[in-house]
């Protein structure tokens, strides 16, 4: 069965999340469902996501009761639209965040009467009723007057993150949020329907612009010292720090697509001059083995044997003995 919230357990951090992201009171499921299940969660902590165009009056101020009475911590993350009485649900939050591109709107209660003057007073009176409670909510929160809030409810006012945070309706503001869902805010009466849905889908917005710029600026800094590295370059700079709060920004994703192709292009071309230099050293090699074969060779050719000449050896001189006969007999006698 369809509904306009969901809750889902964490487990791992024993808490809950709890998602408003419809029409508070719609496909025939009210309030009393959705307090039955926070019921049964007793103590958890609650993050509450919004992003809704309101619903109910009634089914919204008895959500925010059972939000206030919670005993664990509560917090409200509005994650683009929070109007009319999903504003008065984010009031029961402990803590209040807003993304940089929501919206926060604020107007009178109406509803639909038929039949006799006394009971279109009935209904008259009883609306009055609820925008004093209404008030007195909003009151304990942000930092406005009664007559100021009775003033911009009477006007249908719509605040974007940062005025809800001046005024005190929320209490900071997170990174930009691309929301999905297309509102149809036909049945309010001062608003730019095309201006929210476009910001909400963060088209025009201001500070993923400024991001964009300081992202491109980035890159446009480091492209080269990057394309060195691939190519096996040393580099040797210091870091520089960007603030990138999304991932999603179509012109963001196309410059690191460009990035990327040019990095493989390069490491193709790298390996592919290796192979070419590989085959080139491999030629070379083979040419200077047989460039020394042949100086062996040559050397071989070219020598002379070495020849030894008569002329120059040495002569044996034979000395003869003179043999004296008178020697010979004297050493005959004496023997």
């Amino acid at each position: 069965m369809n509904k306009w919230y969901s809750i889902e357990n964490k487990a791992e951090s024993n808490s809950v999340e709890i998602s408003i992201y419809d029409e508070i009171g719609d496909y025939g499921t009210s309030a009393k469902d959705f307090i039955e299940e926070v019921k049964n969660v007793s103590e958890r902590d609650i993050t509450l996501r919004i992003n809704s165009v309101g619903g109910s009056v009634f089914d919204g101020l008895a959500i925010y009761n059972t939000l206030r009475s919670h005993r664990g911590y509560v917090n409200i993350k509005i994650e683009g639209l929070a109007a009319s009485i999903s504003t008065v649900i984010a009031m029961a939050g402990d803590n209040i965040e807003m993304s940089e591109n929501g919206f926060f709107m604020i107007h009178n209660p109406f509803g639909q009467s038929a039949g006799e003057a006394t009971d279109m007073r009935k209904t008259a009176d009883l609306l009055d009723k609820i925008k004093s409670e209404i008030i007195e909510i909003y009151s304990k929160k942000s930092n406005l007057s009664v007559e100021q809030l009775s003033n911009m409810m009477d006007k249908e006012t719509w605040l974007s993150s940062q005025e809800a945070v001046e005024f005190g309706f929320v209490d900071n503001i997170t990174e930009a949020m691309k929301v999905a869902a297309s509102f149809d805010l036909s049945k309010f009466t001062n608003v730019n329907e095309k201006e929210v849905n476009d910001k909400l889908g963060l088209i025009n917005n201001q500070k993923s612009l400024k991001m964009t710029e300081e992202l491109k600026t980035w890159f446009n800094g480091v492209k080269e010292e990057i394309l060195n590295a691939v190519n096996g370059d040393k580099v040797s700079s210091p870091a520089q720090e960007v603030s990138v709060l999304f991932s999603d920004n179509e012109e963001v994703v196309n410059k690191f697509s460009e990035l990327e192709e040019n990095a493989i292009s390069l490491r193709e071309e790298k390996e592919e001059l290796a192979g070419l230099v590989g085959e080139k050293e491999g030629t070379i090699a083979d040419l200077t083995n047989k460039v020394s074969e042949l100086e062996a060779k040559l050397a071989k050719s070219e020598a002379t044997e070495t020849v030894v000449e008569a002329e120059n050896d040495p002569s044996i001189v034979t000395e003869e003995v003179v043999v004296n006969e008178w020697d010979t007999f004297a050493k005959s006698i004496l023997k």
